[in-house]
């Protein structure tokens, strides 16, 4: 199937730019040209190519009338060209079958990893933990308890933020602390990093968000918009989509391309007390103390409640885009389906309790 078709009016237009240089001898479009060439198929982007090579001043105007869905097609035919070189170099003696089956088996898991369905077994690989191996990050200003943490996509830095109101950024393999950030008066409550570092998102226990770089945990911006101190703030993965939670009851979205608030999600009935998100624009919440979980799908403005356990939930994260887990004040720990009402499994005080009738919270 041909990517373009070179229209009547298209090869008129390019006739008019030929006149207007003098008709110059290389100009790849004739000035008497038949009905029947106009409809004349280009077979394939490498004559294209190779056009353009000869004429680079032609590839604004082809740019032009390329539609989206040429465009779509012509970079999906280089991506596969791309994966068949790929397979090649890895097996320069495969034999064509080879080839088409390395080349799907490659194109069905970029397509599982892009729509978060992608699962590896990972239990089966952890047996314990050795104490005395452990590694402590130590930092005197940070002098009161840890309140949450973020590790970067690559894991070689880690952020924590504590009670006394400081984020720290950690190198995991050098063990050394690269750059600090404080919030005045107020301990902080949740944070997140971009997938490629140049956004830490900072929700210090007051109305507003703070936006830091993630390099030098310099404040950038500050995000408005809550009415009461924000629980909860996490990005969209492999973008620039903020989702934040507050003790307002309300989620919000934020778009940090531009800094600039999107919409507000209304539902909760009592704070928001935990909020998580992956590739797709879902956001899964706990409602704290109004009983109930909730996934919200932005693009389609609806959302789905999950209150069949008279629980307080706390906190809540995504196993997959089907898949989450939710931990409650009463130590319950629950695996649930979007799917259903009911979690699939749960535990009753996962974490224990301290005595009788007082559990240890998740």
């Amino acid at each position: 199937m041909s990517l373009f078709k070179a229209g009547r009016k298209q090869n008129e237009k390019f006739n008019r730019k030929r006149s207007k240089g003098g008709g110059s001898k290389d100009s790849i479009v004739p000035s008497k040209t038949s009905r029947q060439d106009y409809d004349e198929d280009i077979d394939s982007d490498e004559e294209l190519e190779k056009e353009q090579q000869k004429h680079p001043e032609i590839d604004d105007d082809v740019a032009a009338l390329e539609t989206t869905q040429d465009k779509r097609i012509r970079l999906a035919k280089q991506y596969l060209r791309q994966v068949q070189d790929e397979e090649r170099e890895r097996d320069d003696n495969a034999d064509e079958s080879d080839l088409a089956s390395g080349v799907a088996r490659t194109l069905k898991e970029s397509f599982l990893s892009a729509s978060g369905k992608s699962h590896r077994t990972l239990g089966g690989k952890y047996t314990g933990y050795d104490l005395n191996k452990a590694v402590s990050y130590h930092w005197k200003k940070q002098r009161l308890s840890p309140t949450c943490c973020a590790l970067s996509e690559d894991d070689a830095f880690l952020y924590v933020g504590c009670k006394s109101g400081w984020v720290v950024r950690w190198d995991v393999k050098s063990k050394q602390r690269t750059a600090c950030f404080q919030a005045k008066n107020s301990a902080i409550h949740s944070i997140a990093v971009s997938h490629d570092m140049k956004y830490l998102v900072v929700a210090d226990g007051t109305e507003e968000i703070k936006v830091l770089d993630g390099i030098s945990l310099t404040q950038q911006n500050t995000l408005k918009g809550h009415s009461k101190p924000v629980t909860g703030v996490v990005f969209r993965r492999n973008s620039y989509q903020l989702f934040s939670c507050s003790a307002d009851r309300t989620v919000k979205v934020w778009s940090l391309d531009e800094m600039v608030y999107i919409e507000t999600l209304y539902g909760h009935q009592s704070q928001v007390s935990g909020i998580d998100a992956l590739s797709l624009e879902r956001i899964v919440t706990s409602g704290g103390m109004d009983q109930t979980i909730r996934i919200w799908k932005v693009a389609e403005e609806s959302q789905l409640v999950f209150n069949s356990i008279a629980e307080d939930f706390s906190t809540v994260k995504f196993v997959s885009n089907d898949l989450f887990v939710s931990g409650s004040v009463e130590g319950t720990f629950s695996l649930w389906s979007s799917g259903k009402k009911k979690p699939l499994h749960r535990i009753k005080l996962a974490h224990g309790q301290q005595d009788v009738g007082h559990p240890n919270w998740i």
